[in-house]
């Protein structure tokens, strides 16, 4: 499999998570095209809905995240017997939850559309997005299994070539089945969500293949009780917080969204149009983090402090200068870039003030993310969650509600509030990680010396 993650660069294990998340995003954009092309209302009553789908997500990623982070720490032991477990249990851990998760879209889909607010027609074809994503969720589940796998390898260029024959199928799917083209029947949101499905499909067995029958990496099936306890337990206490704090984190901007939607329309088209905008810096922070974690759980493995701290901090120094820059670009050039979507000038005027801001919020939320996820991976997980959670519901939404409606800075304060609240999790991770690296090297200068050495050395 080539070198080592410990041995390669951040950069050739990040730039195809990049490119991965980015056509995810690429999913999402044409998916919401061709809904516009069904009508209006499709594309409202599907994006009412999706947050309820993305909630969903949120438990996949999280296993996909523990199950990496455990494999990698046992590579880095050189373990491979127990990298093989961690394997089996994330692949069951995934099917265990996309089932859980398959009946509750199954079952519940006019639920949640009706607690989304939608009523008549767009109720129904809300409940049919789902309804139909409910079928084939098991399959997204297990596709996050092995993208794990691959990931704790730092295979990361497998999960990217999986991810663009999802897309195209994707794209071919949507427009055959919207439009009726090839023989295909005409099916609306339902084809839109039978697309999803089938990419999703189309990426599993992708994965699959690669995964069992091209690199041949060892996955144990079989399991006794205690050993599947054992790892099933480890993986959990990872896992679990890191999907309490996304889930918390979802409500906490279904709360912040209602704020924006009562600063008007304007306000509103604003943040989309900014937020388009500012993504491609989101998904490169999403990338360098992932990255880095993966080095860090090699090393933390292997009982390397020193690479972890050195790793770490190089990569949140040189992210934060690349986001800089392109967020002070972009900020310049707010007026032409966002005239691409709009030529109302109020529009204009708070897409700029945000973009501006972003450059202060993106930069918390790298230091955010990138020390957060290397707590996560040297076992702090449930200090971090719980740390996160409680800034969210005590800060950021407060601070939100007083900065743009109390106030009055609108739209502005909005995105203050929530650098604020970004940027505070980032410096307090910091600050906890030196304090954690602080104590490993004292336990490491703290161990007896192995009787091998002490003989050689006299």
């Amino acid at each position: 499999m080539g070198k080592s993650v410990s041995e390669r660069s951040l950069l050739s294990l990040t730039w195809p998570i990049f490119i991965d998340t980015l056509l995810v995003f690429c999913i999402n954009l044409a998916d919401a095209w061709f809904l516009s092309r069904i009508s209006d209302s499709a594309a409202a009553a599907v994006g009412a809905v999706l947050p309820i789908a993305a909630m969903c997500f949120t438990f996949f990623i999280a296993l996909n995240m523990a199950g990496c982070t455990l494999a990698a720490r046992s590579l880095g032991a050189n373990k491979a017997t127990d990298t093989a477990r961690i394997f089996g249990v994330l692949m069951y851990a995934c099917a265990a939850v996309g089932l859980v998760m398959a009946a509750c879209l199954i079952l519940l889909a006019p639920m949640f559309a009706s607690v989304m607010g939608l009523v008549g027609e767009s109720a129904a074809m809300g409940t049919t997005y789902l309804h139909t994503l409910g079928f084939g969720v098991l399959l997204l589940a297990l596709r996050y299994g092995f993208s794990g796998i691959l990931q704790a390898y730092g295979l990361t260029h497998w999960n990217m070539l999986a991810t663009l024959a999802m897309t195209v199928v994707n794209g071919v799917l949507n427009y055959a089945l919207v439009t009726g083209s090839w023989g295909f029947p005409a099916l609306g949101v339902q084809g839109i969500a039978i697309a999803t499905v089938t990419a999703w499909g189309v990426n599993l067995s992708l994965s699959a293949f690669i995964v069992m029958a091209y690199l041949k990496i060892a996955v144990q099936w079989r399991f006794n009780w205690a050993g599947l306890k054992q790892s099933l337990d480890d993986l959990l206490r990872i896992a679990i917080p890191s999907c309490l704090e996304p889930l918390s984190w979802h409500i906490s901007q279904l709360v912040i969204m209602a704020m924006v939607v009562s600063l008007g329309e304007y306000s509103l088209a604003a943040r989309v149009y900014a937020f388009q905008i500012i993504f491609c810096v989101i998904i490169f922070t999403i990338a360098l983090s992932a990255g880095v974690q993966l080095k860090i759980s090699h090393f933390y493995g292997a009982g390397r402090n020193a690479c972890m701290q050195n790793t770490l901090f190089k990569s949140v120094r040189a992210g934060i200068a690349i986001i800089v820059a392109i967020l002070a670009t972009t900020a310049i050039f707010a007026e032409p870039l966002l005239s691409l979507f709009t030529k109302e000038p109020a529009i204009i005027a708070l897409g700029k003030q945000v973009l501006w801001l972003a450059i202060f919020c993106e930069i918390g939320r790298l230091l955010n993310m990138v020390v957060g996820l290397a707590l996560k991976s040297t076992g702090h997980a449930r200090w971090y969650a719980q740390f996160g959670i409680t800034t969210m519901w005590l800060l950021s939404v407060p601070l939100a509600w007083l900065l743009a409606l109390y106030f009055g800075f609108g739209l502005a304060g909005i995105w203050l509030a929530m650098g604020i609240d970004e940027l505070f999790r980032g410096l307090v991770a910091c600050v906890y990680w030196q304090k954690q690296h602080k104590a490993r090297l004292l336990a490491a200068s703290l161990e007896p010396v192995p009787a091998t050495v002490a003989s050689a050395s006299t």
